[in-house]
């Protein structure tokens, strides 16, 4: 457990994000990704690695700009701790998206194997208004 090269993962897994090399930040998860976003909103709930690469394209589709804010980053056992934050326009009505996040990563044999993804779904929601 590399908790230096687990936390240097999740820089470049959004790095790449940033840069939207989406095959280039794919290719940082297991097979057997499981990704759960909070609550229950139509974001929410769990997603394979199939389901959460379409859903992290479709933001970058939707939004001008997108891109991922990295803060503190904490790394303990095979876990790393990332506060983040968003900003980009929504291409659809022009609001301006700026969200704030907790992740929770885990690695297995140097890739992500599990996501916990916190954030302000109230903000989420009123983006998608007056769409």
């Amino acid at each position: 457990m590399d908790t230096i090269l687990n936390k240097k993962l999740v820089a470049d897994f959004f790095t790449a994000l940033n840069e939207q090399r989406m095959n280039d930040a794919f290719g940082y998860f297991a097979e057997d990704l499981h990704w759960w976003i909070l609550g229950n909103i139509p974001v929410s709930g769990n997603y394979d690695k199939r389901k959460i690469s379409l859903g992290l394209k479709l933001i970058f589709r939707s939004f001008d700009g997108f891109k991922f804010t990295l803060g503190e980053m904490t790394a303990e056992e095979n876990r790393v701790s990332v506060i983040a934050e968003s900003n980009a326009v929504r291409k659809s009505n022009s609001k301006k998206y700026n969200n704030h996040y907790h992740f929770l990563f885990s690695f297995e044999n140097g890739k992500i194997k599990t996501v916990k993804e916190y954030f302000d779904t109230v903000h989420a929601v009123w983006i998608e208004e007056s769409s």
